[in-house]
């Protein structure tokens, strides 16, 4: 009779099922975000065959992937190049498809945790949460290739091993609080002040149950696999700091708690081993592959002749001195400086200072014009989290819970206070909450069902009815959700291919000036330098282009071209040596005109874009800054959402919504063909040259001082005051290049309705211009 075939081992079933779930819940995150791929169906979205990206620091990674620009040699800029190569896919094609895949990863990982905290099934609600929240998920759509990628997957994979090595050998914090308590309370109290099960508790026999159930799992917390693991995610954290800079303020933070655990959370005749298990991952997680030669000898320390090792490193004195080496190391180069200078940056002071003592610069902040660092109010912060508020707070109060419940969760403490902190650091930090709220709504979620269902059900049903409660209600709203997320791409198809052009008509040592949030794109397309970019947008490098575009000074804006040229194209030097008062009359020396024209070194160019007139305000703000009263003020520019109808002939402008008119001063229009222009101010005055001063009132007094701007392409209506109209960056796009307000200074050398570009021309005296490559 053959022997009957054996079952399943129950840990191949165990794993098999986890493996299963893992890849369900990244298969899952990954087809709800491909909800977003129907809003890229739209002609505008390319250039030619490429899909533009969604984010300014993507085109930083793909320029670097490519052999160009500052990021070469950055592992966001290597691992796309690796991509490229192994998938024979262009960089940029990469670079739009990877963001959803590495996000779909944060899913897996999340369920992970969900697993190590008590709840597999939990954890394929918990994974798609997280990566679905919106404050995540808005920030690694398709396109988004960027260290947004990394901030979260690394913080999570990384005290993933550890939190799994601390939940297994030390105490709950329950059992200590109630160890700290129960001494003295127990002992001291009255019996009648004491809860019954207290009572029976003090009142157990001497050989009766322990007064504190306190032990963890036997076993020792020094096995081999266990050095292993915790000495990868040292090498993981320490490796990570060369990806982002809040990586090394969280990996001290884990090594620190890693230390108080081991003596807080410790169990009595276990803190020896748990203190050299936490060096384990403190010592490469500080020192790179240097501290896994301690992970070495802890492992030699198993075999037959390693116990005299082992009991000398379980010597007090020893762990003590290893201890103060590791303090030692947290404290270590300038990383306090740095803390401070990190946080004084999303602080959002009103003005950016550099230098010190009497020539101290003041310059205007970039801060308050960055929508991710923003401030958040606090009853904001919860849509980031979910699209319930009643859901986010829910999951912020379950991860309480956990905190008290699983020793393991102190790992994601910082998250938790990061992405509170949006109020103060601003909104993209609200990114590290997703995985905290998925975590405290799903996993005491399961908890509670398996503990209100009926005990008869079989195996684990109990767990996936709470998986499949948690997957229909805390996930299913983020379905309709995610395409109103999308937000295209973060550059204009006109002003990508002026950008491209600017390849083929500049020479390779031009200096392209253009305002900073697209100097990235310039690296990509155009392959030239920048004024300022993605890194160089702070003091000198946000002024001058700011004061170049916001000026309506064609002359004055020549004047700081060229003197920054003069600089060798270094915007730092323009100032060197100035206080505030010499700072200014620099530029009022520019600015006059008896100077005489600075004559400046090499080619320039200067690129105007629709594009750039939405943050028409904010340039305007910097570029009118005075370094002696520390004070800029922009002009008034509104990007119109409501429906409007408009007259060309008689110059109106209906509000859809309240059927109101508006006569404003100008109408420009912008299409396929070109751009139609009535300024209807200027029209009266030269038809009515002799009109009285009374009639020129009454005229004035019917008209607005408003220009409405539309782009029948995008279907963007600005609207902006006189200030703004009559700067740099409207007129270089709207006005004849021959206007002689322009002309003697800049010459027109590309235009696509949309973006212009024009070459800086030379005063007398300058070196002769070689041809255009």
């Amino acid at each position: 009779m053959p022997e009957p075939a054996r079952s399943m081992s129950p840990v191949l079933r165990h794993w098999g099922g986890g493996l299963a779930c893992f890849l369900l819940t990244v298969g899952l995150a990954f087809g709800l975000r491909m909800l977003e791929w129907p809003s890229w169906q739209n002609p505008e979205y390319r250039l030619g065959g490429e899909m533009l990206l969604a984010t300014h620091d993507a085109y930083h990674w793909v320029a670097g992937a490519e052999g160009f620009g500052l990021a070469v040699d950055h592992p966001m800029a290597r691992m796309l190049r690796l991509m490229a190569d192994a998938s024979g896919l262009a960089p940029a094609v990469v670079a739009f498809w990877f963001p959803p895949a590495l996000a779909s990863l944060v899913a897996g990982i999340v369920f992970l945790w969900a697993w190590a905290l008590g709840s597999m099934q939990a954890g394929v609600a918990a994974g798609l949460v997280a990566s679905m929240a919106p404050g995540f998920l808005g920030r690694t759509l398709l396109g988004y290739y960027d260290t947004d990628l990394v901030t979260l997957f690394f913080p999570l994979l990384m005290t993933l091993a550890p939190a799994c090595w601390a939940m297994r050998y030390m105490l709950l914090p329950q059992m200590v609080l109630r160890r700290l308590r129960a001494p003295a309370g127990l002992a001291a109290l009255p019996g009648a002040l004491l809860p019954a099960r207290l009572r029976r508790r003090r009142a157990a026999p001497a050989g009766g149950a322990p007064l504190l159930r306190e032990a963890p799992r036997p076993g020792d917390p020094l096995r081999p696999v266990w050095i292993v693991l915790l000495g990868l995610s040292g090498l993981l954290s320490w490796w990570a700091q060369e990806w982002h800079s809040v990586f090394p303020y969280l990996l001290r933070y884990n090594v620190a708690l890693l230390g108080c655990m081991a003596l807080v959370l410790g169990p009595g005749g276990r803190r020896g081993p748990l203190f050299l298990g936490a060096l384990a991952y403190a010592l490469p997680a500080l020192g790179g592959l240097a501290g896994c030669v301690f992970d070495l000898i802890l492992l030699a320390t198993h075999a037959p002749e390693g116990r005299v090792l082992r009991r000398f490193l379980l010597h007090p004195r020893t762990v003590a001195l290893l201890w103060l080496c590791v303090g030692l190391l947290l404290m270590r180069g300038e990383i306090l400086t740095t803390l401070l200078t990190h946080a004084d940056a999303y602080l959002k002071h009103s003005g950016d200072t550099r230098g010190a003592g009497p020539a101290a610069l003041v310059y205007p902040s970039v801060a308050q014009s960055i929508i991710e660092v923003q401030d958040l109010s606090f009853a904001a912060l919860f849509p980031y989290f979910h699209p319930w508020a009643e859901a986010a707070i829910a999951g912020l109060a379950g991860f309480l819970l956990l905190l008290f419940r699983r020793p393991g969760a102190l790992f994601l403490l910082p998250l938790a206070a990061l992405a509170l902190l949006s109020t103060r650091l601003g909104g993209r930090m609200v990114m590290f909450g997703a995985p905290v709220v998925a975590l405290g709504l799903t996993v005491p979620l399961a908890w509670l069902t398996r503990r209100l269902l009926p005990r008869a059900l079989p195996g684990a049903a109990s767990a996936w009815i709470a998986a499949v409660i948690a997957v229909a209600l805390f996930v299913a709203p983020f379905a309709p959700m995610i395409p109103t997320l999308s937000q295209g791409p973060i550059i204009n198809r006109r002003h990508a291919a002026a950008l491209a052009q600017a390849r083929a008509i500049t020479p390779e040592d031009a200096r392209l000036w253009l305002w900073w949030d697209w100097g990235y794109a310039a690296h990509y397309f155009a392959r030239r330098a920048t004024i300022a970019d993605g890194a160089q947008h702070a003091g000198p490098s946000l002024y001058l282009p700011a004061a170049v575009f916001a000026t309506d000074n064609a002359r004055f804006a020549r004047q700081i071209i060229r003197e920054t040229s003069r600089q060798g194209n270094e915007p730092g030097r323009v100032f060197a040596g100035l206080d505030s008062a010499g700072a200014q009359a620099l530029m009022d020396r520019l600015r006059s005109p008896g100077t005489p024209l600075v004559p400046g070194r090499g080619r320039q160019f200067i690129i105007a874009s629709f594009e750039m007139l939405r943050l028409g305000f904010w340039i305007s703000n910097f570029g009118n800054w005075n370094f002696v009263t520390r004070h800029g003020e922009g002009g008034a520019l509104s990007i119109v959402p409501q429906a409007l109808a408009y007259r060309l002939r008689t110059g109106e402008v209906r509000l859809m919504d309240s059927g109101s008119i508006i006569y404003p001063a100008s109408i420009a229009v912008f299409d396929e063909t070109g751009v139609t222009r009535r300024n209807y101010v200027q029209e009266w005055f030269d038809a009515h040259p002799d009109a009285s001063a009374r009639a020129q009132q009454a005229f004035l007094a019917g008209r607005r001082n408003v220009h409405f701007l539309f782009n029948r392409v995008t279907d963007e209506k600005l609207a902006m005051d006189e200030g703004i109209f009559s700067s740099l960056m409207v007129r270089l796009l709207l006005c004849d290049p021959q206007d002689p307000r322009i002309s003697p200074y800049f010459k027109l050398v590309y235009d696509n309705v949309f973006a212009r570009i024009y070459e800086v021309l030379p005063a007398d005296g300058d070196a002769p211009r070689a041809p255009a490559q």
